[in-house]
């Protein structure tokens, strides 16, 4: 799809308006250079690299693919970055006992957890054990305070990169009716800080919302912003003409990544878009890595 602001129509009888494609390669690919000059710079300082262990916990196909990609891109951009793989049936002490290695290691600044993790072992354990310094995720209650408080703090990889999206095509918040599609801790939380820190006006629903409620504040929305992981939840005859869609979600639908957006429904709708895959999902690598040469910053003093 172009991302021409127009197209034509079947049958080649004129033009229709369809909706910005707002392309999450193309400003990773941007971020990424941008932090690879400023990895070197901090190795000229101080002679070593930020460090970033991913931990995975057994075999998830997804998870390895995901961390791979990962490791490799921390790698491209000068950092150093170790898988850290550990057997699905370890216990949670062990588990604790791994976690505490890596908040002692100088050599690493940030630490991510992959999911899924084993029933046996929670969100709550895994952010418990963390050090917050090194929580690059910014998961830690105390770091999604900090980000309610508009201070200083570790600002979640994925609703961070959608921000910058946002922000990158030139499209404003403030003030804006703000539909927000989930509130999960991941995305949806830290998303609903990040709108009041800009002066929008937020309303949020999920999958337990009415249908009636939901078309109601979907036809209102400005922007919609979805993060409930319920493949096509927002369709084209629910919005009004102009809005603008980022969309989170990501579901496999036979063999197609989908998002939460029906796509092709509200194209010729919305003002703007992001597609899936190729939209926010880019971005979440580049800016958990800002999160890494952020941390080691803070960690080094400089």
């Amino acid at each position: 799809m172009s991302n021409d602001n127009s197209s034509p129509q079947a049958g080649g009888t004129g033009l229709v308006e369809t909706a910005r494609i707002l392309d999450g390669r193309a400003l990773a690919k941007e971020k990424r250079a941008q932090l690879k000059l400023a990895v070197a710079g901090f190795v000229e300082k101080n002679g070593f690299p930020p460090g970033l262990a991913v931990t995975l916990i057994g075999d998830d196909p997804s998870s390895i693919a995901y961390t791979r990609t990962l490791i490799k891109t921390a790698t491209d951009l000068g950092f150093k970055a170790i898988q850290h793989v550990l057997p699905g049936g370890l216990s949670l002490d062990e588990f604790r006992d791994e976690i505490r290695k890596l908040n002692a290691d100088p050599t690493i600044h940030g630490i991510t957890v992959q999911w899924p993790t084993p029933p046996h072992i929670t969100f709550e354990d895994v952010v418990a054990v963390l050090d917050p310094r090194k929580d690059v995720d910014g998961y830690n209650p105390m770091l999604l305070g900090r980000l309610y408080e508009e201070l200083d703090t570790f600002v979640p990889a994925t609703p961070q990169g959608g921000m910058q999206l946002v922000h990158h095509y030139g499209y404003n918040v403030r003030g804006k009716a703000c539909l927000l599609v989930g509130h999960g801790v991941t995305v949806g939380r830290p998303l609903l800080a990040l709108l009041l820190a800009e002066h929008a006006s937020p309303m949020i629903v999920d999958q337990s919302t009415p249908r009636e409620l939901f078309r109601q504040y979907a036809a209102q929305a400005d922007f919609i912003f979805c993060a409930a992981g319920a493949p096509g939840i927002v369709t084209g005859d629910m919005v009004k003409p102009g809005v603008v869609v980022i969309d989170f979600g990501t579901s496999e639908v036979g063999d197609r990544l989908v998002g939460d957006a029906d796509f092709e429904s509200l194209l010729p709708v919305a003002a703007a878009i992001t597609p899936t895959p190729g939209g926010t999902g880019p971005m979440t690598n580049v800016t958990l890595l800002g999160n890494v040469l952020k941390a080691a910053r803070q960690q080094t003093g400089l």
